[in-house]
């Protein structure tokens, strides 16, 4: 993920982690299955247990402005999505989150919608290979 400087890169990271808290947090139920998903986020992306501890006190502190690059807005879009499915429920909440942060990153409500019915439909198992691919394609030009 290269997003300019390396300061440029962690405050990208953070933002990330940020989104998947205030993500996992908009339901006022932060499960030991969202604990265990923000884990293994913030290890993939290199982020310390201390800093993301720091983020779960403010996760609002952490904004940016989304990065140009569409493939790393998706990823981020791709946190959230994978957040709300980690406790196998999604609320109400988290739906509206997800778009309300999806729909910051520049994508549409009706990609937002076919993304979190791919995550659904799946909930108690793995998502097929080119699911999503499958529903992103109805939306490119």
């Amino acid at each position: 993920m290269d997003f300019g400087s390396p300061g440029e890169e962690l405050a990208l990271k953070q933002y990330i982690i940020a989104m998947i808290v205030q993500e996992a947090q908009a339901d006022q139920d932060f499960s030991i299955l969202e604990k265990k998903y923000l884990v293994y986020a913030a290890k993939t992306l290199g982020l310390s247990e201390a800093a993301v501890a720091a983020i779960r006190l403010n996760p609002t502190a952490f904004e940016i402005a989304p990065p140009p690059n569409e493939q790393q807005r998706m990823n981020i879009l791709y946190y959230l999505l994978f957040m709300m499915k980690a406790d196998k429920n999604i609320s109400v909440q988290e739906e509206v989150m997800c778009h309300h942060i999806g729909f910051r990153l520049g994508f549409r409500r009706e990609l937002i919608s076919d993304l979190i019915s791919v995550m659904r439909e799946c909930l108690d198992k793995e998502i097929p290979p080119n699911a999503m691919i499958e529903r992103i394609k109805a939306y490119l030009n």
